[in-house]
């Protein structure tokens, strides 16, 4: 079986900063990617989309996002903005990002988050010219798609051609790993681009957000039940590296499960540190937080 370089190096986990690092500095934002790299952590999680004319561009939301920007005119909005892809990125980058919107219940979320004002929504080929020269950073690029809306973004051809094209311009010094919850998305990097490694994200806690069940939009027609209900043999078959599961629905035979047919397994969105230590114990391979320093410390076999 052919090495897995998401699998964990030397008995402790590959840790990424997720959007930088989401709980201290403006997530998405060059600032926060730079303070990443002074944190001990190996990787850097990063969400990219579409902007106007399949402009790669850095942001989470599939619209300009109310709880993080204010306008050209410095004030906050009251309603989520345009849509990223009918916006050019220049006119993206009229937003300033570089603070949580004291109003907005999102904001309160990271107390700790300190403000860069003047950050602006970055396009991937300047995330990626900084990259370059960040030796051995791990680069793991989420691909943003609505699987149940086609009206939010470029298809998945379109998405993965753009990202395709940006990678092509660079050199990148360590791992790149595309994943998204779309797995239309991820069959287009398998075609476009097979040996470019593949990170299949699920949800699978009950509610709206629920990706993984039979008929799912999100898995591209792939049915868990031919696998014998097994999430992680399903990932394998379709030759993804790394299974990127929301940290709750982790189990210790399910990671083992993973590992035993090949893949790489990250747990996502990771902060608290009893919740670290516990998927450290039970050894998964990668741990996204929005507080890399945390998850640093605590990414250690043996800490509890």
């Amino acid at each position: 079986m052919t090495p897995n370089p998401f699998r964990s190096p030397h008995g402790a986990p590959i840790i990424y900063g997720h959007r930088g690092a989401r709980g201290v500095l403006p997530e998405n934002t060059m600032a926060s990617f730079r303070y990443l790299r002074g944190t001990g952590a190996q990787g850097l999680e990063i969400d990219v989309q579409n902007a106007a004319s399949h402009v790669p561009v850095v942001v989470h939301d599939p619209c300009v996002p109310m709880q993080l920007a204010r306008g050209p005119n410095g004030k906050w909005m009251c309603a989520a903005g345009p849509k990223i892809r009918d916006l050019s990125l220049a006119q993206l980058q009229s937003y300033d990002v570089g603070r949580l919107n004291p109003d907005h219940a999102y904001g309160n979320s990271y107390p700790d988050q300190q403000p860069r004002d003047g950050e602006r929504i970055p396009g991937l080929e300047q995330v990626l010219d900084w990259a370059t020269g960040e030796d051995g950073l791990i680069l793991n690029i989420e691909i943003k798609s609505y699987a149940t809306r086609d009206d939010l973004g470029d298809p998945p051809a379109m998405l993965v051609e753009a990202l395709l094209q940006a990678l092509a311009r660079h050199r990148m010094p360590g791992e790149v790993l595309v994943s998204s919850f779309d797995w239309r998305v991820l069959d287009e990097v398998q075609c476009q681009a097979p040996d470019l490694a593949r990170g299949y994200l699920t949800y699978e806690q009950p509610g709206e957000h629920l990706t993984v069940f039979e008929g799912s939009p999100w898995m591209a027609g792939l049915s868990l039940a031919q696998h014998g209900n097994n999430l992680p043999g399903l990932i394998a078959a379709q030759g993804g590296r790394c299974w990127c599961a929301h940290h709750r629905d982790l189990t210790e035979v399910r990671i083992r499960q993973a590992h035993e047919v090949g893949v790489a397994v990250n747990a996502w969105t990771v902060n608290a540190p009893e919740d670290i230590a516990r998927l450290v114990a039970w050894g998964i391979d990668g741990i996204i937080t929005d507080y890399p320093s945390r998850g640093a410390r605590h990414g250690s076999r043996g800490t509890g």
